[in-house]
């Protein structure tokens, strides 16, 4: 591992050696980040952009955490709007995109860096078929920020750890407010009221998850395990993000599945040296959930359920990170579960004796030039 490189990531050359690491502070920042992206004057940005935009059709898209955002705010959308929402990975909405794109679709595209080739592409494209299009990112100057009609800044700038937490959550709801915001009031006001007071309840569960993610990772394996993340509806994505990092800093294996998929196939694989997490917030949803939980529980798996239901009747062996019941968590309980959940991988890192602001293609330069050369200079 090249040290004096690895530090120019970091601020002032600066990498943090020992907890609190960058990547505690960013996700502690997130209840902040969610409030500043509720702001009134932003709000009001907003609203006077789409003045006029009526969307039958929503169509979300990116690369990444990018995209795991987008399929958040789609499912959001949708079931909040009942507009139909589809979410695309940038490449395949660049090389074969929908077949229904003009002036009543809204198209809401994110990239961090705001330079990823193929989510500027597919803006590019979407503005020559009439759509209103919003360009989510970090940097004001970018691409995507200059090219798209609305451009929504991340208020609190780039993620300073490799791994990406923070941002997934701001970028989520930026898009989930460009989407409420083309309603009328009497439908957008009551869903903005209700994610106002989101960032109030994460700060207020921050000290509990801090402390029992900590101990919770002490309890699963610290050598190589095998993951396997899983949940429904608003969960599903946070699952697929959970995912990433669970390869980005800990670069172990790790799979994503919703819920009723998971029990077709990834049993097979139940051994001591697999750990599943399971996120369950939607009413619809528990007693499956609670009934797959309890047949890993006849493996010697690790199981860990994020959960709103903490006395719903899991298995006695489940590890449970609890979260505070909101009303319809089936759609607004996303926030909290993705913010818990990335406490416990933050704090599995460290359990496996790892830097989790540092990915593991920093520690394997062969990994770090793979990604080089997928990505040359002004493609990501």
């Amino acid at each position: 591992m090249d040290i004096e490189k690895l530090r120019k990531k970091f601020p002032g050359g600066i990498l943090r050696e020992r907890h609190p690491y960058y990547m505690f502070d960013t996700i502690s920042d997130i209840p902040a980040s969610l409030q500043a992206c509720l702001a009134p004057e932003v709000l009001k940005k907003i609203k006077k952009a789409v003045k006029g935009v009526h969307p039958n059709l929503i169509y979300t898209l990116g690369c990444g955490t990018s995209l795991n955002a987008a399929l958040a705010a789609a499912y959001f959308l949708q079931r909040t709007l009942k507009i139909p929402a589809y979410t695309f990975d940038a490449f395949d909405f660049e090389v074969d995109p929908p077949i229904v794109i003009d002036a009543h679709t809204l198209v809401i595209a994110i990239s961090e860096s705001g330079n990823s080739i193929t989510t500027c592409l597919s803006v590019e494209y979407a503005n020559e078929h009439g759509a209103f299009t919003v360009g989510i990112s970090a940097y004001s100057e970018s691409r995507l920020a200059k090219t798209a009609k609305l451009s929504l800044v991340d208020p609190s700038g780039h993620d300073v750890p490799l791994g990406k937490t923070r941002s997934y959550q701001t970028n989520t709801l930026s898009a989930i407010l460009a989407g409420v915001l083309t309603q009328r009031d009497e439908v957008a006001d009551p869903i903005l009221a209700r994610l106002a007071e989101i960032p109030t309840s994460l700060a207020a569960s921050t000290p509990l998850w801090q402390k029992k993610a900590q101990e919770l990772a002490a309890c699963l394996p610290a050598g190589p395990t095998r993951h396997i993340v899983t949940g429904f509806g608003i969960q599903k994505p946070n699952a697929d993000e959970i995912r990433l990092k669970l390869l980005e800093v800990l670069g172990e294996s790790a799979t994503a599945f919703g819920l009723e998929e998971f029990a077709h196939g990834p049993s097979a694989t139940f051994r001591e040296d697999v750990c599943v997490f399971m996120l369950q917030t939607d009413e619809r949803t528990l007693q499956k959930a609670l009934h797959f939980a309890k047949g890993v529980a006849i493996s010697r798996a690790n199981l860990v359920v994020i959960t709103d239901q903490p006395t719903a009747g899991w298995p006695e062996k489940a590890l449970l990170l609890p979260l505070t019941p909101l009303p319809d968590g089936g759609v607004y309980g996303g926030f909290g579960a993705a913010m818990a959940a990335q406490y416990l991988f933050y704090f599995l890192a460290l359990h496996k004796g790892l830097n989790p602001d540092v990915n593991l293609e920093d520690i394997h330069p062969e990994l770090g030039d793979i990604y080089s050369f997928y990505f040359p200079p002004g493609t990501h």
